[in-house]
């Protein structure tokens, strides 16, 4: 059913459930309704208000983990990277670990502690060469890894180093022209060499040890070349007879003999001399103990 403005009743005061429409030639006119009021409160059906303490309460969350949780609202968990719990390192090993840009160890592994592990290891801030040392600890890269080392293939100390401490060498290391200065030196082998049986002439050298033992060969004499001169060197020289058969007999070059003349060579089989010699730089000087049995 529509109803015209016109038969609308004239709006002598308006009441709560009066709609006020319009205004017509100058009347204003009221229609009858029921308001819509809301109704606060907390119930099913109510509406809440602004200042409600519900708007602001704490609320545990529900509902399935996505992302890097797992399980349910409210007690989610981290997806797992594959890495197994355990301790990783020890007395003989260290911790190797990846982490990803969220922070989360991906990869983890205990790493033997060798020499081939350190030197896999970026250790520049220990000095240069240390880590090829580390790696492959050979004499030749110990050198290239010290500061005060001078040479090449083995450790060679400059001059004027100082300290204090102890060196502990090889059984049988080779030190090249040292300079020891007031040493105590125990129980000490001079190096031997044994020329054997020689003919009508021989060399000697002390290249490589200064006790040297010849044996003269029978009815010949032997010409003895001596080592170049050098101021300090000293070598001792056994020489022998042969044991049976014709004795031999010798002479030296450039050696100026005590008492002014040359020893003659202990005439007998089974025999031996020793000859001392000491040089100055210029001249070999002999000495001679003679007559011994060998």
């Amino acid at each position: 059913m529509s109803i015209k403005i016109s038969n609308l009743p004239a709006a002598v005061a308006v009441n709560n459930d009066d709609i006020i429409p319009i205004v017509q030639n100058g009347t204003t006119k009221k229609a009858a309704a029921s308001l819509v009021r809301p109704v606060f409160g907390t119930a099913a059906g109510t509406v809440c208000e602004g200042n409600d303490v519900r708007l602001s309460d704490p609320r545990t969350p529900i509902g399935a983990a996505s992302g890097d949780l797992t399980n349910e609202y409210p007690g989610p968990a981290l997806t797992t990277t594959g890495v197994v719990a355990l301790t990783y390192g020890g007395a003989a090993q260290v911790g190797q670990f990846t982490v990803d840009a969220k922070g989360r160890i991906t990869s983890a592994a205990s790493v033997a502690i060798t020499p081939a592990a350190i030197g896999a290891l970026s250790l520049a801030s220990l000095g240069a060469n240390v880590s090829t040392f580390l790696a492959t600890p050979s004499s030749a890269n110990l050198a290239a890894a010290l500061t005060d080392e001078v040479g090449s293939g083995s450790v060679v100390f400059a001059s004027g180093v100082t300290g204090s401490g102890s060196a502990v060498l090889g059984t049988s290391p080779t030190i090249a022209t040292p300079t020891l200065t007031t040493p105590t030196i125990n129980g000490y082998v001079e190096g031997n060499t044994d020329l054997g049986t020689v003919g009508a002439s021989a060399t000697l050298s002390i290249a490589s040890s200064t006790v040297l033992t010849a044996t003269l060969t029978a009815g010949t004499e032997t010409t003895f070349t001596m080592p170049a001169a050098s101021a300090g060197k000293a070598f001792t020289l056994y020489l022998k007879q042969p044991a049976s058969g014709t004795v031999g007999s010798a002479v030296f070059t450039g050696v100026k003999w005590q008492n002014g003349g040359a020893p003659i060579i202990t005439e007998l089989n089974g025999k031996l001399d020793i000859l001392p010699f000491v040089s100055d730089g210029v001249n070999w000087y002999g000495s001679f103990a003679q007559n011994f049995a060998y």
